[in-house]
This record gives structure tokens, sequence and C-alpha cells, in this order.
């Protein structure tokens, strides 16, 4: 997990995710999470097919990077984007945003 989140940020970043009614769900885990075993090319088509269904059908892909920012996985898509992708763009984010600015108290 990213060190940047405490565990009840996380929790609450899930929460929102999953109210988001995201496009995936566990009878599709496979898809996004792959197999234990596969070949580059498997994995290539596999994520491309998970990938255009978050692009294409996904309500809550944003609360689904927020969430995948925060837990910093290491395989899977989310969001759209391979665990990889997510690394690769992390060191430009100069800042993320203090989602709790946002609310009401």
């Amino acid at each position: 997990m990213n060190n940047e989140y405490e565990n009840d940020e996380v929790s609450d970043l899930l929460d929102d995710l999953i109210n988001a009614e995201p496009a995936c769900d566990s009878t599709m885990a496979v898809l996004f999470t792959g197999p234990d075993i596969e070949t580059d090319e498997e994995r290539w088509a596999r994520e491309a097919t998970a990938k255009a269904i978050c692009q294409t059908r996904c309500t809550a892909r944003a609360a689904c990077l927020s969430y995948a920012m925060a837990l910093d996985p290491e395989e899977g898509v989310w969001a759209g984007y391979t665990a990889e992708e997510l690394r690769d763009v992390r060191p430009l984010l100069t800042f993320l945003p203090d989602r709790r600015a946002n609310e009401v108290a």
C-alpha cells in the first residue's frame, strides 16, 4: 500500500469505488488480474480487453484510479491502466489532493 495514505482513507476510497458501481465485478476478476500462468501474448490480449471495458463501459474510473493510486497494486488492470502503467506515472504526480477537503462538516 502507498504510504501516503492511512488505512481509513484507503477504506473510504474502496467504499467510493464500490458505490460507483464499476463495470467489473467478481465474476470478471481473472480478466482484470490474470491467471497464475499466461503467455505474454495472452496477457496483452486479456489486458486490452479489460482496458476496453474500463474505457468504454465504466462509470467508476475516477474512483478506481484514486483507489489504485492509494493501493499501489503490483498487478492487474485498474481504471483502464495496468499496474505497471500506474507505477510509471506515479513520479509525475506532484501531489494528490486531500479528498477530505471537499467534504462538508
